[in-house]
């Protein structure tokens, strides 16, 4: 018979109460018990009552979570995120106490929640768990406080946080025990954590990685420990040292860094309730790990003060990247946290090469925006040329093919096609790199330069359209955050295009890039549009010379035409055909006819 992981382990913790307290008791006992507390919570519910159940951020942006009058306890904090790559780095979560100035928690989103680096992995644990391929995180730390609690999330990063969706679950009280002590979280990096020539010998602890260090009464109660590994080898052979009260020399000292995560021998992925290694990708440079314990039974006491401490290497004789979270529990006023470094220096490398692509991408839009078509290729050809790793897996190769496609220059532009083909084929674990989409991309590409009929048809709609080629249907969608995608057959000669656009509120746009053997078709002002139907609208030989020409509607890529929905997020800055509308603009309930004559050569 097989037996669950949690049945397991509460059969262990039913044995655990037993030899403790002299007698079985249930693990749900206490459900059984009166409770003397009010349960409530704050979420992102719809206020309106409809569906939109999310709160957005731009960047820059502070969004208060909750703000809860106390005496009361913060019991459980849920969320899930549609966002930018690297949003649980750019997220940064506090929590304040009391009405304090000072957070007592203050730690990127991804990493309070055990995984570092910026990434979404699943993982089961008593106080945290992520599921939902990591997208959907839980904490169940307890969280008293007396007079008030406020929890706020800051947006560092550089597009738009579409959704989050969050719930927090507290308990009011009519009093808490005195003696109760406050929660607490601190972020800390060391990029690297530089390696020192101490002779192999390290009794004091004074060059050790500091996880936390405070002033007052508490207990330690866990730790995350994230490494990007900068040489081959392995880094943990690190032993903690606690210093409690003052203490000069350590008060616990520990024989290693996987021992202090109970383990041993190196790491592996795993996850049990109190220690795992949620990350863990070898011992060669460029790897990473994250690895969690939490002290439940074995928390670190102190009085007076605590600095908590772990090695970097034998006696600190390595340089890696490290990036921790400290929890503990201690009395008010919390300690200054160090400050928060900036956004690009909390990015892994591969978040450093996004955050750049991201911020070169939008200066290549303004160039296309002003029709600076040389300008865009010449910049992207210096990011090859000079950014170690940035086309690794093909994507400026891929941009490089659209512009070079845009530009007539056929033959360089499959040579660029071929190569993002061929790069974006390597493995791609945790799709940083956007491999997947790439290589789709790409297999769409290069056979319209090698076929002389075979052509892709990219569109988007704000609601629903339908689009006709030389009268006839080739194919329906729409949805503001969706890009249809349609293989047709495309001869020599004249042609023309036309679309049925329908816009049912707000803002509205149309964007076709239709791609063939001699180049692309945008939607730009050169379309004709209007606003009455009119029969064999959509034929070759009609005539649409009483129809306005359409007006610019927006840039895909950017607001309101953004989104982190997939192709959508990868695709919007890549094509370059313009969002268009009727120079009318938008109304609701609105169908505007759209077309455009062109000529395969």
């Amino acid at each position: 018979m097989r037996f669950s992981r949690f049945a397991i382990f509460s059969f262990l913790f039913v044995l655990l109460q037993s030899a403790v307290f002299g007698q079985v008791r249930s693990p749900l006992e206490s459900l059984s018990i009166a409770p003397n507390y009010e349960s409530h919570r704050i979420s992102s519910y719809d206020r309106n009552g409809y569906n939109a159940d999310w709160i957005s951020i731009e960047p820059g942006e502070t969004r208060v979570l909750a703000e809860i009058d106390g005496p009361g306890a913060i019991t459980h904090f849920w969320n899930t995120i549609s966002a930018e790559p690297y949003y649980s780095r750019m997220l940064i979560m506090r929590f304040y106490w009391d009405g304090q100035a000072m957070p007592s928690v203050e730690v990127p989103l991804g990493d309070f929640f055990g995984v570092g680096h910026g990434l979404n992995i699943p993982f089961h644990s008593f106080v945290m768990d992520n599921s939902s391929e990591g997208r959907a995180r839980n904490c169940y730390w307890y969280m008293p406080f007396k007079k008030s609690a406020k929890v706020t999330v800051t947006h560092e990063g550089f597009n738009k946080v579409r959704s989050f969706y969050y719930y927090i679950d507290y308990r009011s009280f009519k009093t808490i025990p005195d003696d109760s002590l406050y929660f607490h979280a601190q972020y800390r990096q060391a990029v690297p954590n530089p390696a020192v020539d101490i002779k192999g010998k390290n009794i004091d602890g004074k060059t050790n990685y500091l996880l936390m260090e405070t002033t007052g009464r508490g207990q330690y109660v866990g730790t995350i420990q994230s490494v990007q590994i900068n040489q081959d080898g392995w880094y943990g052979e690190g032993d903690d040292m606690f210093f409690v009260d003052g203490a000069e020399t350590p008060t616990m000292t520990g024989t290693g860094t996987e021992d202090y995560f109970n383990d041993a021998w190196g790491f592996r992925p795993f996850d049990y309730l109190y220690h795992g290694v949620t990350l863990w990708e070898g011992y060669k440079k460029g790897n990473r790990g994250t690895a969690y314990k939490w002290h439940i039974f074995d928390p670190v006491a102190f009085t007076k003060s605590l600095r908590a401490t772990i090695e970097h290497g034998h006696a600190n004789d390595r340089q890696d990247d490290f990036y921790t979270v400290a929890f503990w529990y201690q009395t008010l006023p919390s300690p200054e946290p160090p400050a928060m470094p900036n956004v690009m220096n909390r990015l892994p490398d591969e978040g450093q090469l996004y955050a750049e692509r991201t911020l070169i991408g939008k200066e290549i839009t303004t160039h296309l925006q002003e029709k600076r078509l040389d300008a865009a290729l010449a910049r992207v050809q210096e990011v090859i040329d000079t950014a170690e790793r940035a086309d690794e897996y093909g994507y400026w190769s891929l941009r490089k093919g659209f512009l070079l496609k845009q530009t007539g220059k056929l033959a360089e532009a499959k040579k660029a096609f071929d190569a993002a083909l061929e790069k974006s084929q390597k493995e791609d674990k945790y799709s940083e790199w956007d491999a997947g989409s790439i290589h789709w991309t790409a297999e769409r590409e290069c056979p319209v330069l090698a076929d002389k009929k075979k052509a892709r048809l990219y569109a988007f709609g704000d609601d629903t359209y339908e689009i006709f080629l030389d009268g006839k249907s080739i194919g329906q969608g729409g949805g503001g955050d969706q890009i249809g995608d349609f293989e047709i057959a495309l001869s020599r000669g004249k042609h023309t295009l036309a679309v049925k656009a329908v816009n049912r509120s707000g803002a509205a746009g149309l964007a076709i890039q239709l791609s063939h053997i001699r180049g692309y078709e945008l939607t730009d002002e050169t379309w004709k549009v209007s606003e009455t139907e009119a029969p064999k609208w959509n034929e070759k030989k009609f005539n649409a010379s009483a129809w306005k020409n359409a007006a610019p509607s927006g840039t895909l890529g950017e607001a309101p035409w953004n989104s982190m929905r997939q192709p959508f997020a990868f695709l919007a800055p890549i094509l370059t055909a313009k969002a268009i509308w009727t120079p009318d603009g938008a109304k609701d309930n609105q169908t505007v006819y759209f077309r455009k004559e062109f000529q395969v050569k």
